[in-house]
């Protein structure tokens, strides 16, 4: 029997993607938001470890089917392979510790989402080591989101308040919940 050479389609009939838009994240339920979230943790797995989104997606807790649900746009079909694009637009909702205090910024940008993840393991790494080599390495860098520009915070003096003071979290980066 002859292959059939028709391109498949990302999702399955009957299933519809999410339109994932700025106000996407205010209108999505707790179950959905872990959902949600979960998918993007397997799409970064999958770039950062170089897995297949499918084994990404079983690491994450979630499935290939919520994944082209959910981000669609990160994903693409090539000689009938399911492969991860090298950057997304899917906003998120982001801690990051600013020299005023710890902010919730809303990026659209992969790669804004991946300087604050880098600037958090340096900053976990200040904190159980005391090295700031990695935290002024990347402190010199800003970062944009939801129309505004912001700093990391790189001042020894200044973490170390933040710290004592309880507001570092690293238990979760993603700013959860339509209060956020």
């Amino acid at each position: 029997m002859a292959r059939s050479l028709r391109k498949k389609p990302l999702l399955r009939e009957g299933s519809k993607p999410v339109k994932v838009t700025r106000r996407f994240l205010d209108a999505l339920t707790r179950a959905k938001e872990d959902a949600y979230y979960r998918v993007l943790d397997a799409i970064g797995a999958s770039r950062r470890e170089r897995i297949s989104p499918t084994k990404a997606a079983k690491r994450s807790g979630t499935t290939l089917t919520t994944m082209r649900k959910y981000a669609p746009s990160a994903l693409e079909e090539r000689s009938g392979r399911l492969y991860v694009k090298p950057s997304d637009r899917l906003p998120r909702r982001m801690r990051m510790l600013t020299p005023t205090g710890e902010k919730i910024v809303q990026t659209t940008s992969s790669r804004t989402a991946t300087l604050i993840a880098e600037y958090n393991n340096a900053l976990r790494e200040y904190v159980l080591t005391g090295d700031t080599t990695e935290i002024r390495r990347i402190g010199k860098k800003t970062v944009r989101g939801g129309g505004q520009t912001y700093t990391f915070a790189t001042d020894k003096r200044t973490l170390d308040r933040y710290v004592r003071a309880g507001g570092v979290h690293f238990v979760d980066i993603y700013a959860r919940g339509a209060r956020a």
